[in-house]
């Protein structure tokens, strides 16, 4: 995306902040419909939305959107947490964190919701490319958090979710998402789908252990001698 694109986007999306602020809803529209709102891509849509949270213009929430105007005492306290942390730390938080949440998923889900993760598990199967399998992969994970029902674990999963994108992610992901590795990580996420599909809170849970698993196993094909830290 040039400069010229990315500043009339960011441009479109803070007129409609503006727009927000006269009427009583601070919620914005979804990536998705910002996506085709604008003609771009959602990427391209999370990159504007990163540059405006940065300067305090929105911020965001898993589960329930994105909204107009700076995040809350809370949602700062979070941010700063997860600034400190170590990729060991975040490693050891998603493994303790994410598969109880798939397991809830599994019990808590509606049908709306199983029917968005598995969605969304088909469109990242289906990425062309790594920008495009990123944004999938994170709403695959987003999903299955949102199903989980309990408003505060979805909470713990953003704050994690954060920091992996600040702290690791966002330097791994070239050496990471190799398109063998994006076709074996969507088969995985195939397996949580359908174990949450089943209703069986076991089986979710073991899965997205195998998925952490594997995530770290990548890692240590990257980096030989070092502990797992993704």
């Amino acid at each position: 995306m040039t400069d010229e694109i990315r500043s009339t986007l960011e441009e479109d999306i803070e007129r409609m902040i503006e727009e927000a602020a006269r009427g009583t809803d601070r919620r914005l529209p979804t990536e998705r419909e910002l996506a085709v709102r604008f003609g771009v891509t959602r990427h391209a849509v999370r990159q504007a939305l990163e540059r405006l949270e940065t300067r305090g213009a929105l911020w965001r929430h898993v589960g329930r959107g994105t909204f107009r105007g700076r995040r809350s005492e809370t949602d700062a306290w979070a941010e700063g947490a997860s600034a400190n942390c170590s990729p060991r730390n975040i490693h050891d938080a998603r493994r303790m964190l994410e598969p109880s949440i798939a397991s809830l998923a599994a019990v808590n889900a509606s049908a709306a919701q199983i029917a968005e993760i598995e969605a969304a598990c088909r469109r990242c199967a289906a990425a062309r490319n790594m920008d495009a399998y990123e944004v999938f992969d994170e709403g695959f994970h987003r999903a299955v958090a949102a199903a989980c029902g309990n408003p505060l674990a979805i909470e713990l999963f953003e704050t994690v979710n954060r920091a992996r994108k600040e702290i690791v992610w966002g330097a791994m992901r070239r050496a990471i998402l190799q398109p063998e590795r994006r076709a074996h990580f969507s088969a995985e996420h195939r397996l949580i789908a359908e174990a949450i599909a089943r209703r069986d809170p076991q089986e979710a849970w073991q899965a997205v252990m195998t998925h952490m698993a594997t995530i770290s196993q990548a890692y240590d094909a990257l980096r030989p001698g070092e502990p797992f830290i993704l």
